[in-house]
């Protein structure tokens, strides 16, 4: 299994010093990346960045307002470092009217991105997993979406909504194209891999789909380099 990172792991390395912190992500193992800020670089520069390290671009996490507002500037950036996808990390899904606004726009993205062989799709925590009329929010995005509009699975936020993240894996089958490898221990907080309860070879298993594995990690116990290192040698092993 080829495993990514998401940036935002390591925000604070990436703050400090971004072609420093891709050195890192790129001698640890990581064949991919996903961005969540492209700390300052164009495009011309994040290219040669990510060719220096042997690493690719699975995609960014572009805010709502950001599909809203600043769609073609995005999609351009993405298509000249080679991304696949460019991902929608939260919205809010309170009502019927915000799951439909949100449908709308990953749809009309999904249309301008497809000709540049780009996907679009959208990132969930716990909040989808409350129900509107019956169902969860996040099935009725599934629902509503074209079917070229994917699901990135973060496994963490399943489980912590009380939901089995493998059978929900294996409910929305080829929609889930991406899967954040994210553990969670019996308290709910994010740990390391080998620390926590979620089975990620079951994870991979029932990712039958799964194009590409984003390893993501928010909080620590240890330092952070530490964390990322060992989360990437227990994935490597599945």
């Amino acid at each position: 299994m080829e495993v990514s990172l998401q940036l935002y792991s390591i925000n604070e390395e990436t703050k400090n010093d971004f072609k420093k912190a891709i050195e890192h992500v790129s001698k640890i193992g990581y064949s991919g990346v996903e961005f969540a800020g492209y700390g300052g670089l164009t495009s011309d520069e994040m290219n040669k960045l990510l060719k220096k390290n042997d690493l690719y671009s699975v995609g960014s996490h572009s805010g709502l307002q950001v599909f809203e507002n600043a769609f073609d500037e995005e999609l351009q950036f993405n298509k000249e470092i080679g991304s696949k996808y460019i991902i929608c990390p939260y919205a809010t899904v309170d009502s019927m009217d915000e799951i439909n606004h949100l449908v709308e726009v990953l749809n009309a993205s999904a249309k301008k991105a497809q000709y540049d062989k780009i996907k679009v799709g959208y990132h969930n925590h716990a909040h989808e997993f409350v129900k509107i009329d019956g169902k969860y929010a996040l099935d009725i995005i599934a629902e509503k979406t074209d079917d070229n509009v994917i699901l990135e699975l973060d496994v963490f936020w399943v489980q912590y909504a009380g939901v089995d993240p493998v059978e929900y894996i294996k409910k929305w089958g080829k929609k889930v194209e991406l899967i954040h490898m994210k553990q969670i221990d019996d308290l709910k907080a994010n740990v390391d891999m080998a620390d926590g309860i979620i089975d990620m070879k079951k994870i991979k298993e029932a990712a039958e789909f799964a194009k590409y594995f984003i390893l993501e990690h928010e909080e620590y116990d240890k330092p952070v380099w530490e964390s990322i290192k060992n989360d990437f040698e227990h994935l490597e092993k599945i």
